[in-house]
């Protein structure tokens, strides 16, 4: 049975206070309560103005108040106008039934001009809540009240009513958070679906907990091109360590804030290697803030599919030809049989061992192929991770990964955690498996540890529940 949300509780609350504002008004003048403030709009505008967050909420309520306000007064006019020079001939002449049908085709007519002039001057969003109002104030019964009092108290009544939603939406409720501690996950078979997105739980449950202060970061071996597609619109704060830990990167001002090359006399000699091979390698280089990346003739098909996959990113340049010395080699890719990238990664290293860190696991897109990732010595998850630290005070780190390159920062965190679809080396050392695939999974647990009074105990409890090794 689904829980009731805490967006339903304040909905409820708004509109419970909308209607206390009327028993007020009532104890104080029964006349005032009932000419100039109606509990009904109050409450559908509070209802319709609560949304998930406070920007969504204040959006809800500037469509609420302006379409209401310009629906409002557009039908106080045109009723002032009917009332003023129209009405008495009208029925004098045909009666009541004519003054009805004549105050209908017009309320018709001028309803054609008002949603005209909302779209003409681009205001699509508010035309609902225009017409709504519109009508309300043209053909509801008034009971006497004058057509002036009557469009105000449907104007103040909704602004009010936004406004009791606004308020409830700001109020902090008492909540503990765990904001020292570090939470620190993977993309692929993590967050993401097999498709490469997040979900919209995932998306939005998300971008609530870093509103609330989640300390939260993403290792991953992406660069920013696919990065910022994916993370589009969540606010994180936090450096990434990107590129298996080569590269840390403000995502929020689209900046590399921490490069780490290859030096000068390996990348001579991995230049020199390919080439005397006559090998395509991919060769990334950051320059003036701009991820560029040199290749030339592909070897096989799962090369061609990795340029094809990303030559039209907006974040790589791609440029045929050869790194020269005077530019700064961040990684290598090569893609290739494993026997084959494994005799590569053995030549260099045979003369290169101190300055430089190979990385081999599969290319999941096209079987039997894998990856040749050449990096600067020492660049890894962990490293990265540890410089993170250092810049930061936390007094716990939580990891999320799926992958054998994810095994040295899980290892070294207090607590790590992985998806059933986890590689199994991956699976066999983390401290809870969770039997389930599915990237919302994680970000419930995060919630659940970030909000918790007590995270040691929550730990111990879902350590418990997945009946995995303390």
């Amino acid at each position: 049975m689904p829980k009731i949300g805490l967006r339903n509780i304040k909905t409820a609350l708004a509109v419970f206070l909308t209607m206390q504002i009327n028993l007020i008004l009532y104890i104080i003048s029964p006349t005032f309560a009932s000419t100039w403030y109606s509990p009904f709009f109050a409450s559908i505008a509070a209802a319709y103005s609560m949304q998930r967050d406070n920007s969504k909420s204040f959006s809800q309520a500037r469509i609420r108040s302006f379409g209401s306000i310009t629906g409002g007064v557009f039908g106080m006019l045109l009723v002032l106008f009917y009332e003023a020079f129209i009405q008495t001939s009208i029925i004098e002449t045909y009666g009541a039934i004519g003054n009805m049908f004549f105050l209908y085709s017009l309320t018709a007519l001028f309803l054609v001009i008002l949603i005209y002039m909302m779209v003409r001057f681009k205001f699509h969003e508010f035309v609902f809540v225009a017409v709504l109002t519109y009508l309300s104030v043209t053909i509801s019964l008034r009971n006497n009240l004058p057509v002036v009092p009557f469009a105000l108290n449907r104007i103040l009544s909704t602004i009010i009513g936004v406004l009791v939603t606004l308020l409830i939406n700001n109020l902090n409720l008492a909540r503990f958070k765990n904001t020292h501690l570090l939470f620190v996950s993977g993309l692929d078979q993590c967050l993401l679906t097999p498709e490469k997105k997040l979900t919209s739980y995932t998306s939005y449950t998300l971008t609530k907990l870093l509103h609330d202060g989640l300390n939260f970061t993403i290792s991953t071996s992406r660069t920013p091109a696919s990065l910022s597609r994916i993370l589009d619109g969540i606010p994180l704060k936090n450096e990434l360590m990107i590129m298996n830990g080569a590269v840390s990167y403000d995502i929020q001002h689209e900046k590399y804030t921490d490069i780490k090359y290859i030096n000068k006399p390996a990348q001579a000699f991995i230049n020199a290697y390919f080439a005397s091979i006559n090998r395509n390698v991919f060769t990334y280089t950051i320059i003036d803030q701009a991820l560029s990346i040199y290749h030339t003739s592909f070897g096989n098909e799962a090369e061609e599919k990795f340029y094809l996959d990303r030559k039209n990113d907006y974040f790589r340049n791609h440029i045929k030809g050869i790194i020269g010395l005077k530019e700064d080699a961040v990684f290598y890719i090569v893609i290739d049989k494993l026997v084959t990238v494994e005799t590569y990664a053995q030549d260099l290293l045979s003369q290169f061992k101190d300055d430089i860190t190979c990385q081999i696991y599969p290319y999941s897109l096209i079987d039997d192929y894998y990856y040749l990732k050449i990096y600067a010595a020492g660049i890894s998850k962990k490293t990265a991770l540890d410089e993170f630290l250092n810049k930061n005070q936390e007094s716990a780190v939580i990891a999320f990964g799926s992958k054998t390159f994810d095994i040295d920062i899980m290892k070294n965190s207090d607590l790590s955690i992985v998806l059933n679809s986890a590689d199994n080396e991956v699976k066999a050392i983390a401290d809870i498996v969770i039997p389930s695939e599915q990237p919302d999974e994680l970000i419930k647990i995060i919630k659940k540890i970030f909000y918790a009074r007590d995270y040691k105990k929550t730990l111990l409890k879902l350590k418990n529940r997945y009946q995995t090794k303390i």
